[in-house]
């Protein structure tokens, strides 16, 4: 008998020839749960991934692209989900209540989203501070990148601790800067592909792309387990 991972209520016995010949993983959630994780279908805005009525550039990315400081530091953000309400509450269980066995639920699609990306990019997991890496226990961008079976680079390193999801828009964009590049970490001429959670303003993804970009980085992508 098998648990649910999310609300552990018993699931169901499933057998299929990829269980049986082990091409698919074995299922860790039931179905109600499954439904909880809203993925985009449909399109999306062709730069940061937020789902649109129409193929087009959405307006936060317009304004950036407005901006002489971040036009064109990274060149499109990809994400699985939608920041629903449901997806919401999973996201509080993962990250905020600590509980780093729920990336398990994402594993799946999480690969199949990975199997795009180019062998040539290098992941870069948005780092956390010391101290919320030692409340948390894990750095969610971390995993998710470890999923994803790419070589992974840490150029960057995190000096504001405040949490950013406690923060309002105006005060996520207004803010000072997050990361700093170590010096020692060469990243000239690579192509780098920044991994984190969520992305809802665009502003720790572009200043951390900024960063890389000045460094040398050829190109810089991002990938984002939920478009918020």
């Amino acid at each position: 008998m098998t648990w649910c991972i999310l609300c552990h209520n018993k699931m169901q016995e499933q057998v299929t020839w990829g269980i049986l010949l082990g091409t698919d993983p074995d299922p860790v959630s039931c179905e109600p749960c499954n439904e909880k994780l809203t993925k985009i279908f449909g399109t999306r805005c062709t730069k940061c991934s937020r789902p649109m009525e129409s193929v087009s550039i959405c307006p936060d990315c317009i304004r950036w692209q407005e901006s002489a400081e971040y036009k064109d530091v990274f060149t499109q953000n990809q994400s699985i989900y939608s920041y629903t309400e449901s997806v919401k509450e999973v996201m509080n269980l993962f990250k905020f209540r600590g509980d780093a066995e729920l990336i398990r639920l994402f594993e799946q699609d999480i690969r199949a989203a990975a199997k795009i990306i180019p062998r040539k990019m290098i992941l870069v997991p948005i780092p956390l501070s010391t101290e919320r890496l030692m409340e948390r226990g894990f750095n969610q961008a971390e995993l998710i990148a470890r999923i994803a079976r790419r070589k992974i680079l840490h150029p960057l390193e995190r000096i504001a601790s405040e949490k950013q999801s406690k923060k309002t828009r105006k005060e996520r964009l207004s803010g000072g800067p997050l990361f700093r590049k170590y010096p020692e970490i060469n990243v000239q001429g690579l192509s780098l592909m920044i991994v984190d959670d969520i992305y809802t303003t665009g502003n720790t993804i572009h200043q951390a792309a900024k960063l890389l970009k000045e460094a040398g980085a050829k190109d810089i992508s991002s990938f984002t387990l939920i478009r918020g």
